[in-house]
């Protein structure tokens, strides 16, 4: 007997879709994102949806919403497995793994470093710059001062 498969989600006409995010991680990536609910957007959240390649998953929809190199880093720090799916006219027009739009473990313009004598602190021609350490706890390692970040604080600077 077949399985029928059914959409939860109605397709959307223009907008991007974060798929394979990690089982109840979804609600992080609404906070970073800084979605409200005020932008007057329609955006769908699927948590715990089934999966057969993951088991359960989390899965976001945003309505006529593009996304910054600054997001992408976000979503790849929480969710480096998501795949990020553009739509156009109701159809995907590009569908990446997150991990294939950036290269390497550092990534810029998405935290500030907590060293006060950091050079990024101090009006240098220098943006914000860190190097992924480890992922479980989430530590991040400063380019410049070599300042490593902990969990809690990451998740502080990323409003989560």
């Amino acid at each position: 007997m077949s399985e029928e498969r059914t959409m939860i989600v109605s397709k959307i006409e223009r907008g991007t879709v974060i798929d394979k995010i990690p089982a109840g991680k979804s609600l992080q990536l609404i906070y970073m994102l800084h979605i409200t609910g005020d932008e007057m957007k329609t955006v769908a959240v699927g948590i715990h949806v089934n999966s057969a390649s993951m088991g359960k998953k989390d899965i976001l929809k945003l309505t006529n919403r593009d996304l910054s190199g600054a997001e992408l880093n976000k979503i790849w720090l929480i969710a480096p497995d998501a795949v990020i799916s553009t739509i156009k006219d109701y159809q995907v027009s590009d569908k990446r793994p997150i991990s294939s739009m950036r290269s390497g473990n550092e990534f810029e313009g998405v935290l500030k470093c907590n060293n006060p004598t950091c050079a990024t602190n101090f009006n240098e021609p220098v943006k914000n710059k860190f190097i992924l350490m480890d992922r479980d706890p989430l530590l991040v390692r400063c380019y410049y001062c070599d300042r490593v970040m902990i969990e809690d604080n990451i998740k502080d600077q990323l409003g989560m």
